[in-house]
């Protein structure tokens, strides 16, 4: 008797439940929320962190991006831009101050500023990965922490937007930037293989491990299972962010195929902790763009090949020239050392780009990475996409080994851009960086498809770097592509 009073209390109780749960509106992860488009319509507000603008013992000014945005970007679009708790943020204030009496349509401030409780030096610069945005209704703006470096979570954004809310996030991501359409989101390989593990899988319990660790043993009998593991990760981030929207994985395809094959390189030497970035970082190789006329999804993806051509087509002597040219634009954009600003020619001596002869070894590394490219570009067209090819030339100048004393290469990334589209407008905010030929080839890719290239400077921003690519205006800012109601 006491067995079927247990039995018929469980029932009850399991009856109850399954009826509450039907008579309550149906509400699942991400219910009325979705990722925001990164490439759909007109750009409303750019947001942009001034982060540590240091490099190998020199500085730079970070406002020349800001200031070429605010110039070359509509009067209507608002920016917020995010200072450290020093004296830089006070400095980055006085620059700006010629823009403090531009007022948007509603007569609010086009700049406006918000500070983190963090020094400068230890803050994110990059304005996208640390967080995604997601609409909910009513355009409300929910930023969602990715759990990827410090400061973050940033929980002030109401501070600035009146219907902003701001979410710690269980999201782990391993870097790389996750970005959306109206239709699909796209996630990087890296962005899943650097995410962090605990003791789920046994074995790969330290902070430092990642999914990327995990594969670094696997066999070939084993990649099946570990391709399942790493599918419930893409799945559970697909739920959070966009449940609605098509999942894209670049590089997906050709990863397993090599790891099958055993042809994968899991070198930590030349791998960042974050995961396997030259590889499979989406910023480098990929670009969005609208809906072509026959209903297909244009996608921007970088070519090295092309760029090799250009290089190899060139005289010694113009190769030398262009490289004798970068101090010169770096001096334009405030390099400094110590706060002090400093001469090309003392930029010159200090890199010797012209004696390492930088472009020979950019194009080297841009031979040795074609296959990689046109295999990604390949893998996006067979899924239906229409691919236009972005010329890149990556950076070869790797101080792997200390061979260069620390010198800095350049990587000539122009698939790293801001997209805008909405009604007949198609424009397409650019890094330029001085190499004339590279410069227009890009631009004429773009222009192919109907867009308006509008160059923006920041050698030192988008360029300068010690991997194979640098960063880049997509990297640089987050953009919000719908009204949003600031706080008064």
């Amino acid at each position: 008797m006491k067995k079927f009073f247990k039995t018929r209390n469980v029932f009850l109780i399991m009856t109850f439940l399954i009826f509450t749960f039907a008579a309550l509106p149906a509400y699942s992860l991400g219910s009325d929320e979705n990722l925001a488009s990164n490439v759909d319509g007109k750009i409303q507000v750019i947001i942009l962190h001034n982060g540590n603008g240091s490099s190998d013992g020199f500085w730079f000014d970070q406002t020349v991006v800001f200031r070429q945005l605010l110039e070359k970007m509509d009067k209507d679009v608002g920016f917020v831009i995010l200072l450290g708790d020093d004296s830089s943020g006070d400095s980055v204030k006085e620059i700006l101050k010629p823009y403090d009496t531009q007022k948007l349509p509603d007569g609010s401030a086009r700049v406006k500023y918000l500070t983190v409780a963090t020094k400068t030096g230890e803050f994110y610069p990059w304005a996208r990965d640390p967080y995604v945005i997601l609409t909910g209704k009513d355009n409300r703006l929910i930023f969602l922490d990715n759990g990827y470096g410090t400061p973050f979570p940033i929980v002030t954004f109401n501070e600035i937007f009146e219907n902003a809310e701001t979410r710690a996030s269980t999201l782990h991501r391993g870097g790389g930037n996750i970005r959306s359409t109206d239709e699909e989101i796209f996630i990087g390989m890296d962005t899943l293989l650097g995410i962090r593990l605990f003791q789920r899988y046994g074995g790969h319990n330290t902070s430092g491990e990642t999914i990327y660790s995990l594969a670094r043993d696997i066999k070939k009998e084993g990649v099946p299972l570990f391709k399942q593991k790493f599918r419930a990760y893409a799945d559970f981030i697909h739920n959070v962010l966009a449940p609605g929207k098509k999942m894209i994985i670049p590089g997906l395809e050709t990863f397993f195929a090599k790891m099958e094959k055993g042809e994968f390189n899991f070198d930590k030497k030349v791998v960042r902790h974050t995961g396997a970035q030259a590889a499979y970082h989406t910023d480098v190789y990929l670009g969005m763009g609208p809906m072509d006329g026959n209903g297909k999804r244009i996608l921007f993806a970088a070519d090295t090949r092309s760029a090799a051509e250009i290089v190899s087509k060139m005289p010694p002597q113009e190769r030398r020239k262009i490289e004798r040219n970068i101090p010169v634009l770096l001096a334009g954009e405030g390099f400094a050392a110590a706060g002090v600003p400093i001469t090309p020619q003392q930029i010159a001596q200090r890199f010797q780009w012209e004696k390492f002869k930088l472009l020979d070894l950019c194009l080297d590394k841009a031979n040795k990475m074609a296959d990689a490219m046109d295999d990604a570009a390949r893998e996006l067209e067979q899924a239906g996409y229409r691919v236009v090819r972005v010329p890149y030339l990556p950076n070869g100048l790797f101080d792997g080994d200390n061979r260069t004393d620390g010198v800095q290469g350049i990587s000539y990334n122009y698939s790293n851009v801001l997209v805008e589209v909405y009604g007949e407008v198609k424009k397409v905010y650019c890094p330029e960086f001085g190499f004339k030929q590279l410069d227009e080839a890009a631009a004429a890719a773009y222009a192919s498809v109907g867009f308006k290239v509008i160059f923006i400077k920041g050698l030192l921003t988008n360029a300068l770097t010690a991997e194979e690519a640098g960063a880049g205006l997509d990297c640089l800012t987050s953009e919000i592509r719908f009204p949003v109601r600031w706080k008064k």
